[in-house]
């Protein structure tokens, strides 16, 4: 079990989008989990560095981002309960980004995800 979820987009190190809360998710074993999140940055405080990196990527059209998601994790081992443990995934990604463009932006090439427990 997942709970106590949060996701944020950064760039250089500082986040561009307010955490999002999910919802609690159940893992069954061997299995995999599909969630879809819309992460959105409007009136997000970010330092200049960030605001002009931002502009000067998307002018060139390519903008590489973190994606970072933290919760708590929680299992059983047979009929015992264990305690909870922390969860940090971050996963860089590249994606395709013009100026004026609204709606869902192109993944380029495949995510790098490091996941601590």
């Amino acid at each position: 079990m997942y709970d106590k979820l949060t996701a944020y987009v950064s760039y250089r190190n500082q986040a561009i989008t307010p955490p999002l809360l999910l919802p609690p998710l159940y893992q069954e074993k061997k299995s995999t989990v599909v969630m879809s999140p819309v992460l959105v940055g409007a009136g997000v405080p970010v330092s200049v560095e960030v605001s002009d990196g931002l502009v000067r990527d998307e002018a060139y059209g390519v903008v590489a981002l973190r994606v970072v998601l933290l919760g708590r994790l929680r299992w059983k081992a047979g009929g015992i309960k264990t305690g909870r443990y922390g969860v940090y995934v971050k996963c860089d990604i590249v994606v395709g980004l013009k100026k004026g463009f609204v709606g869902p932006v192109p993944l380029l090439g495949s995510p790098q995800c490091k996941v601590d427990i």
